[in-house]
């Protein structure tokens, strides 16, 4: 077989990531029995290929989500391509246009899809089996993505997905014997918050959080009182970036129905209002509304926060008097190119 007959093999773990107004594209693939090569790939088909192969797609995956938490989105849509295609070795090179050219085995699925009702199914009963005493239900897991999705700042997987599975050793695998098994039920969880992504950058918003529905003698009642612990564990990640939300004069109505549902610290007076099926389900109904109230206050600063460090990353090639490439009309030196403002 030459070096254009290369036939790819396509790791499970291959998948988008979103972030910042941006997504990118983790490709993970190797031959027949070779070690797994690492790329990314940006909204514009630019691919940063690392320079070493990986012995396990696990550790390629691990190297990718450290990467981009270290860099920022940011540097791989600038910078980061164009010093990766100078440094890649030749094979490397021919492995990247061999995947774009030649019939592939094992091609991931579009991993912006929302999963099927069957691939729901089958991710809530492995959460439900989950022999690990912090681990999440589909509801929970539903609550948390939708957090992290609407947030003040890009919270990588690999803080998140071990308080998905329960595990305290900083693994972003779930805990099944089988790596195969793990790796298809990661790229479940990944695709339902890309699909979650994917649905706020629309206009308007798409908003579809799902939580359980409960019968009790006097009828059934929605209920997203585990939907929205899973939501405030997300808070507190990092508490701290959230407090300008918990300030502003509307918070207390966009974020009530969540807290009152989901937080721990609740109150004697607040627990009292959610003692009663109808007085859950009154407040549950309210938080579609709270999500897209939450989406809007948060977006200008993690657009700002993404023209900051895009305009950043072309900082060498920018005059302080030129005009900043955020498109804001300043210069440089009085609006990206400043020390601490965000505009």
């Amino acid at each position: 077989m030459t070096d254009d007959d290369i036939e790819l093999i396509h790791s499970p773990l291959t998948r988008t990531h979103s972030a910042e107004g941006h997504t990118l594209q983790i490709e993970i693939y190797r031959s027949a029995g070779s070690p797994w090569i690492l790329e990314v790939v940006d909204e514009l088909g630019t691919s940063t290929v690392w320079d070493e192969p990986f012995e396990s797609d696990t550790a390629a995956l691990e190297a990718a989500f450290l990467a981009i938490e270290a860099e920022g989105i940011h540097h791989f849509v600038t910078t980061a391509q164009q010093e990766a295609k100078a440094a890649e070795p030749a094979f490397m090179r021919k492995l990247a246009e061999a995947r774009y050219g030649q019939t592939t085995t094992g091609a991931s699925p579009d991993m912006m899809a929302p999963l099927s009702d069957e691939e729901l199914d089958e991710l809530d009963n492995f959460l439900l089996e989950l022999d690990t005493e912090e681990g999440m239900t589909l509801d929970m897991l539903d609550g948390f993505l939708h957090a992290l999705a609407i947030g003040p700042e890009t919270v990588m997987p690999s803080r998140w997905l071990p308080k998905v599975w329960g595990l305290h050793d900083g693994s972003l695998l779930p805990p099944v014997g089988d790596l195969d098994e793990a790796n298809h039920l990661l790229g479940l969880v990944m695709r339902h918050f890309n699909s979650i992504v994917w649905g706020f950058e629309q206009d308007p918003p798409e908003v579809s959080p799902m939580w359980t529905t409960t019968r009790y003698d006097v009828g059934e009642f929605e209920d997203a009182e585990m939907w929205a612990y899973g939501f405030t564990e997300a808070v507190q990640l990092n508490r701290a970036a959230w407090q300008p939300l918990f300030q502003h004069p509307d918070s207390q109505r966009w974020y009530r129905p969540i807290h009152l549902l989901g937080a721990d610290d609740a109150s004697p007076e607040e627990e009292e209002l959610t003692r009663k099926p109808e007085q859950r389900e009154a407040l549950t109904r309210q938080i579609e509304n709270s999500l897209r109230k939450i989406h809007a206050f948060w977006l200008p600063l993690r657009r700002a926060m993404a023209e900051r460090q895009t305009a950043q990353a072309m900082s060498k090639k920018v005059g302080r008097n030129e005009p900043c490439p955020c498109g804001s009309g300043k210069k440089f030196k009085k609006c990206c190119g400043a020390p601490s403002e965000l505009h």
